[in-house]
């Protein structure tokens, strides 16, 4: 902007020499411009600053991104160790792009699609891209949800009808017909209707029976995402060909519902909550959500006694609960057929109990499983629920922490709940550390675990797992230093020497030849190869063998010379 030059500011300047020269120089200042080193460090002053957060937003189940108010940049890869989550876990990746005024951090545990995480930063590595300025920490600050609604789980409701369960409720804002595809069933495509009550979607055929299909397998696809969450109206993930569970008796007819609803320790499938605090774990209640569940960690040591209490409702009765399962240690993405912990119990028509473990790496032990009717509600004695009560040790730390429960009907209507965090199992294990085989420059060794990934061989020497093969850790040789001078490249400090004398000689050569590194490459370092141990060719079986063979020849050949009749006789 123009600069307004009020002579009557410098009234008191002009009756001296000195002030008519400062008087010249301000005004040619203000007519021609401050000089350009002036300006540039005022440019830079009102530039610089420390980059602040602008939104923080979940953008799935597992993912939140966070945006700057410019451009940030990482120095070290520690930024994932300073950013920690209300919803618990560790970051395992974070996604920060120079240039970019974003970070995307990715949990290794997920949190609900609708859940508000809070996060917490750790003033570190994260800089502005152009001024180096640090991100000072902040925090605990709420997420807001951009996450979608997700697929859950789809199950016959009736011959003609199939729930779609999303991960959160949704509201149905434009989704067409044409948009949901039912594969595998005879009928064809046409549904003649759609509804949603909570986090379900139920679409309904034409007349045509589902069940009737030839086709054991029944799917279902959603092709476009016009439904939304009822949160900050997020649009649903597409999903699909995803496979529908049949929870469908059918009737002597050949079609028709007897028992529609399978069992629940929490909500049923219109979403309603039936159960309060229908799993306990060592006194801590928590009510089941439909399918994911997230649970505080809860730490279990190794030796010491636990319990487990699961309340489960049965719209026919409690009595019509024939199977429950509890799964331990399941990593992210694991269902519970693939635990390696499992506890079952299986109830028949005449109420005997059988209780199954499942446990090949001895996890568990003292395992006492006992049941008995209880309120589901607190006070309210109309609705009834199976206690399933799980008394158990562990013996061993397990791998992974989240726990499930499957459990089914008579009429095999069944449901998973999953619970994350989980339960951790610290201490050292009660068991016999495991034993393995190793392989190493031909010979075999045996090897006894010292931990997860790691052991030691009949010999002293360490090993790792890595890859899906133990491989035997290198030892570097350290040579021993000693006072004598440095005469031989075998010296323990010739590669600290050659190092300083490599960076004296490319200095001396920038200096006659700036441009020699950029046309030359040959300043690598040195390299060696290594080869395979010499085998004495004395010890080799077919060296041995074949000199065996040599000397049977000769013997032959040296009678015949000695004794040329008697060869012949």
């Amino acid at each position: 902007m123009p600069y307004l030059f009020k002579p009557y500011y410098f009234c008191n300047f002009v009756d001296s020499t000195k002030s008519k020269i400062y008087f010249v120089v301000l005004t040619a200042l203000l007519v021609g411009g401050f000089p350009n080193f002036m300006a540039q460090e005022a440019h830079a002053h009102a530039v610089a600053g420390v980059p602040t957060v602008a939104t923080i937003q979940t953008t799935s189940s597992t993912t939140i991104l966070i945006t700057f108010n410019e451009h940030v940049d990482s120095v070290t890869a520690n930024v994932g160790g300073q950013f920690t989550l209300s919803t618990g876990g560790t970051i395992s990746s974070n996604d920060i792009t120079g240039g970019s005024d974003t970070i995307t951090l990715t949990t290794d545990t997920a949190f609900a699609t609708d859940a508000l995480p809070t996060v917490t930063y750790v003033a570190g590595d994260v800089l502005d891209l152009d001024e180096n300025n640090a991100l000072a920490g902040f925090g605990p600050t709420a997420a807001t949800d951009l996450a979608p609604a997700t697929f859950v789980s789809a199950a016959t409701t009736s011959a003609t009808t199939i729930d779609i369960t999303f991960s959160e409720d949704i509201v149905d804002t434009s989704v067409e017909l044409a948009d949901i595809v039912i594969g595998g069933v005879a009928g064809g495509n046409d549904i003649s209707a759609k509804s949603v009550t909570g986090a379900v979607l139920t679409i309904t055929t034409n007349g045509y029976d589902i069940l009737s299909s030839d086709n054991p397998t029944i799917t279902v696809t959603l092709t476009a995402n016009e439904l939304e969450d009822t949160g900050t109206l997020n649009d649903t993930v597409t999903f699909g060909p995803s496979a529908v569970t049949n929870n469908e008796a059918l009737s002597a007819s050949g079609s028709g519902c007897e028992n529609c609803e399978a069992p629940t320790l929490g909500v049923n499938s219109q979403s309603k909550r039936i159960v309060e605090n229908g799993f306990t774990y060592n006194g801590k209640p928590t009510d089941a959500e439909r399918f994911f569940t997230p649970y505080p960690l809860i730490t279990a040591t190794v030796g010491k006694q636990n319990t487990a209490v699961f309340k489960i409702y049965e719209d026919k009765g409690p009595e019509n609960i024939k199977h429950f399962s509890f799964a331990f240690g399941l990593s992210k993405g694991q269902i519970i057929s693939e635990s390696k912990a499992m506890i079952e119990l299986d109830i028949d028509h005449e109420g005997t109990e059988t209780v199954t473990v499942t446990d090949p790496e001895n996890a568990s032990d003292n395992i006492v499983v006992s049941t008995n009717i209880t309120n589901c509600n607190g006070d309210d004695s109309d609705t009834k629920c199976l206690m399933v009560t799980i008394d158990h040790r562990f013996r061993a730390p397990l791998d992974f922490n989240i726990v499930g429960t499957d459990v089914w009907d008579m009429n095999r209507n069944s449901w998973q709940n999953y619970f994350n965090h989980g339960i951790e199992v610290t201490g050292e294990s009660l068991n016999p550390a495991k034993e393995h085989s190793g392989i190493n420059a031909g010979h075999i060794y045996h090897l006894t675990e010292t931990g997860k990934t790691t052991a030691i061989d009949e010999f002293g020497s360490t090993w790792t797992f890595q890859y899906g093969l133990w491989m035997k850790d290198y030892i570097k040789n350290i040579k021993i230093s000693d006072s004598t001078s440095m005469s031989d490249r075998l010296h323990p400090n010739f590669a600290g020497y050659k190092e300083l004398q490599i960076q004296y000689a490319i200095t001396k050569l920038l200096e006659s030849c700036p441009t020699c590194l950029d046309s030359y490459a040959d300043f690598d370092d040195s390299f060696g190869h290594s080869y395979p141990d010499e085998i004495n060719k004395l010890d080799s079986p077919e060296i041995l063998q074949k000199m065996v063979l040599e000397n049977q020849k000769a013997q032959v050949i040296m009678n015949y010379l000695l004794d040329p009749v008697s060869y012949y006789r």
